[in-house]
Formats: structure tokens, C-alpha cells, sequence
């Protein structure tokens, strides 16, 4: 079973003798251990899969379940085979064995498969067949670790370049809030100015005047002051941030 000290993957199986054109659906899925296996050749990991060979043929279903046509033609009543049974086709077990060997590294993707000509006939080639297999995956590991190693810098490379984009956006930003706010206080300045000179304007000549308005005059002045207050452009500008400080 393979060890846990790095991800190991598994290669799908076709365990039909003649794979054809069309994918194998199975449900819900061939059995398979809760790891691969694999064989180590040094420090190269192959994986392995050994599985039985199925082959289609034409059946006829006898008794509850499907047999071959020559098996079934052991079981034919003896007065033949009613008009309406039907035969169909189903994959049964041939006794002979397929190994895969395949590379179990997600970054290396290589497999082969071995079948027997006759029962037996797998179990002497294999030695030969990991051992060949053994530099095929080593290289492809190595190649797939490069290609990796070149995709982790170019992302590197495009997520710093999203941060040097995303810094300058803030900066111009920073700065594009610090004048627009600025402008909001010059032009608050401007209107402070203008209303402290309408008062001083109003109550200089309010004091000149001699008759009974003055009176009634200054005090609406201050009533007018105390109504719209003291505008202090100052303080908004004390409170005003850099693009630096933003």
C-alpha cells in the first residue's frame, strides 16, 4: 500500500479485453483498496493494478441470472426454447489477467498494460515489466516537477503583478480622495469667509444707524449668527488626511 508521505494517485481500470471505442460504465464503480499499490524501484514509485479480463459474448438469462450461449444450451427444455425469450450481451470473466503499471504522481501522467495470452503466462514477466517501467516514470516525475516549477513562478510572477496593480490603484485612490475632500474644504473656506463678511458688513453699518431700528436690528444679527453658526474651515483642514496618511 502506498505510504503517506506524499499524495499518490490511481489510474482507472478497462477491464474488458477488447476496450473499443466507447468508455466502460459500471455501476457504481469497480472495487479498489483504500490506497494504491505501488513498488518501489529506488526511490521511484510504480503503481500497480492487477485485474481479470472480462470478454462480451451473446447470453441468454436461465434461471435468474445470464449464461453464455453454449452454458445455456445445457439447460434447453426439451421441447426447445420458448418463441419469446431473448438474448442479449453481457461481459463474463475469461480467467486471464491484465497488469497496469502506471505512475502514481499526480505531475507525471504514464500507464501500460500487460495481458495474458493464457492463464499463468503473466506471473514470469513480472520483473521485467517494472523494472522497465521504473526510468519511463522517473523521467516523467522529473519533467512533470519541472513544468510544475515553471507554473508556480509564472503564478508568482502574475499574483505580484496583481499586487503592484492593486497598490497603485489604492494610491490613486488615496489621492483622488485627499484632493476631492480638500476642494470640499476650500470651498467650505470660501463660504466661511463670505458669511463672517456679511455680519461684520451688517453689524458695522447696524451700529452707524442712529434711529429705533438699530436696536431691533442687532438683535436680529446675533439671532441670525446663533442660527447659522460659525463655519471653521480650520478644523476641517486639521482633520484632512494626506494620500500618504490614507
Amino acid at each position: 500500500m502506498s505510504p503517506g508521505d506524499r499524495i499518490y494517485c490511481r489510474v482507472g481500470v478497462d477491464v474488458r479485453e477488447n476496450p473499443g471505442k466507447t468508455p466502460e460504465h459500471r455501476y457504481p464503480s469497480l472495487w479498489v483498496p483504500s490506497k494504491p499499490t505501488v513498488v518501489f524501484i529506488g526511490t521511484v514509485a510504480i503503481g500497480l493494478t492487477l485485474f481479470e479480463l472480462t470478454e462480451t459474448k451473446e447470453a441468454r438469462r436461465v434461471d435468474g441470472k445470464y449464461l453464455p450461449m453454449d452454458q445455456a444450451e445445457r439447460h434447453r427444455p426439451r421441447y426447445g426454447w420458448p418463441q419469446w425469450p431473448w438474448t442479449t450481451q453481457q461481459a463474463f470473466a475469461t480467467g486471464r489477467f491484465c497488469l497496469q503499471a502506471y505512475s502514481p504522481y499526480p505531475l507525471a501522467s504514464w500507464s501500460e498494460t500487460w495481458r495474458e495470452r493464457k492463464p499463468g503466462d503473466l506471473r514470469k514477466r513480472l520483473d521485467a515489466i517494472v523494472r522497465a517501467a521504473a526510468p519511463l516514470v522517473a523521467q516523467r516525475v522529473e519533467q512533470g516537477e519541472l513544468a510544475e516549477q515553471i507554473r508556480r513562478r509564472e503564478q508568482e510572477a502574475q499574483w505580484q503583478h496583481h499586487l503592484e496593480k492593486r497598490e497603485r490603484q489604492r494610491r490613486e485612490q488615496a489621492r483622488q480622495d485627499a484632493r476631492d475632500e480638500l476642494l470640499q474644504i476650500i470651498t467650505s473656506w470660501g463660504e466661511a469667509q463670505r458669511i463672517h463678511s456679511f455680519f461684520a458688513a451688517a453689524m458695522a453699518q447696524a451700529r452707524q444707524r442712529n434711529d429705533d431700528a438699530r436696536d431691533v436690528l442687532l438683535e436680529r444679527l446675533d439671532r441670525a449668527r446663533s442660527l447659522i453658526g460659525e463655519p471653521d474651515a480650520l478644523a476641517a483642514l486639521l482633520g484632512w488626511k494626506t494620500p500618504e496618511e490614507r
